[in-house]
């Protein structure tokens, strides 16, 4: 009896023991496990990132002036004059001018481990045409800009700048500046104050912009050949083809501008100010002159295909009268008494490059004596409308000034002229 007492009091006394231990193991590896979970929660999170997170890697074969570190003073880096300037233009259209790239010195400063990382640094490859020790040609530089356009860098390479060139602030002084002479030293700027002798024009604006392939005294009328008879619509108009002298070139470097900008003592920005002119755009955009909408131009054309200046093709495509021709004996007369802007009425209001500079109201074209008159020889364009007005006419193109407009309802700007 007694030892059946001992033996129950033991197994007793073994479950309580065993029923602490495990109640004492559950908490310890509930405290353990809530520890756990804290010092995971302290703990910074060792994942590895997103690759969309990480900065992109910098591509050192292509230069950027956007690099924030790149947009610095221009002559951190440039030196203006360049060493060259007088090699690269030759004889009297040198001119003092940036026209090489900036000394190795300026880039060492922030890229000395790309300029000694491996045989062929990629880094090189930004002005130099092969990378090797033993080659030292480069692409050449950007200016000017008529030597490196006929490079392959320069395919498919648009400027990271807007030229700042306000046609309304120069219009007093394209009044007063006369054509450069010729000097002895190779290159000349004259003051805007100079007064030509003789006939005094109102405005000067052939200093920049010549005409684009002019006829001149060659019989041939057309940039490139027709391949036949060209069509005639219903009031004897030719179709379109292009013709010599038609359009105008715009400055691609910096020969008209340092006539006033010369480096010391010339007008403001002095030609030693990039930044003066040149202003750098945001991301995305792009300097090149964009067609608007609804443009009258037709580059389909085959004749188009004589425009070889891409510039002045651009500037085409921005024109609302795709067919008007500079180089013809009345337009020219205008210009010599009147001065372009007589008809190109928005340069003076106009405080940037725009296709609005190139805009001529209608109004301008069909006065009395010009293309409006309601009888004679300049009634065209009285004639053109009427015709739109008979029952017939209704697919009538106009085709005198305009390639793609003319296919248009006829606007009320035009009508409204010949109401009375």
């Amino acid at each position: 009896m007694k030892h059946r007492k001992l033996t129950l009091a033991t197994l007793l006394l073994l479950a309580s023991a065993a029923l602490v231990c495990t109640h004492f193991v559950a908490s310890a590896s509930g405290a353990s496990a809530a520890a756990a979970a804290q010092r995971q929660r302290r703990a910074p999170s060792r994942q590895r990132q997103p690759a969309q997170t990480r900065p992109p890697a910098v591509d050192y074969t292509k230069f950027s002036h956007r690099t924030a570190q790149h947009q610095k003073g221009c002559d951190s880096c440039h030196t203006s004059p360049t060493d060259n300037w007088s090699k690269v233009r030759v004889g009297d259209a040198a001119f003092p001018d940036v026209t090489d790239y900036p000394e190795h010195g300026s880039c060492l400063d922030c890229h000395r481990r790309q300029f000694f990382t491996g045989a062929r640094p990629a880094i090189c490859s930004v002005c130099h045409t092969v990378v090797s020790p033993r080659a030292g040609e480069r692409f050449p530089f950007e200016n000017p800009a008529e030597v490196f356009a006929k490079s392959e860098k320069a395919k498919g390479r648009a400027s990271e700048f807007a030229t700042n060139f306000p046609h309304d602030r120069h219009q007093d002084v394209m009044a007063r500046l006369a054509p450069p002479t010729t000097a002895s030293r190779g290159f000349v700027f004259v003051r805007a104050s100079f007064e030509p002798q003789g006939r005094q024009n109102f405005d000067s604006c052939t200093i920049c912009h010549q005409t684009y392939e002019p006829q001149g005294d060659s019989k041939e009328e057309y940039v490139t050949k027709p391949p036949g008879e060209l069509p005639l619509n219903d009031l004897k108009i030719e179709a379109f083809w292009l013709k010599k002298g038609m359009l105008k070139e715009s400055p691609t470097s910096h020969a008209s501008c340092f006539n006033c900008h010369w480096q010391e003592g010339g007008e403001r920005p002095l030609s030693s100010d990039c930044a003066g002119c040149h202003k750098l755009l945001p991301p995305g955009q792009s300097a090149a002159p964009k067609p608007p909408a609804h443009a009258d131009a037709d580059p389909t054309n085959p004749s188009a295909k004589g425009i070889t200046d891409p510039n002045v093709f651009a500037h085409w495509m921005q024109r609302r009268v795709a067919r008007f021709k500079h180089e013809a004996s009345d337009h020219e007369g205008v210009y010599s008494k009147f001065g372009c802007s007589y008809c190109h009425i928005a340069i003076t209001a106009e405080n940037k490059i725009s296709s609005n500079t190139l805009y001529v109201p209608i109004q301008t074209c069909a006065t009395s004596n010009c293309h409006g008159a309601k009888t004679g020889a300049h009634n065209i364009i009285f004639k053109e409308v009427e015709q739109r007005k008979k029952p017939d006419g209704a697919n009538y193109q106009c085709a005198k000034c305009h390639i793609n407009l003319g296919k248009d309802p006829t606007p009320k700007s035009h009508t409204d002229l010949f109401t009375k």
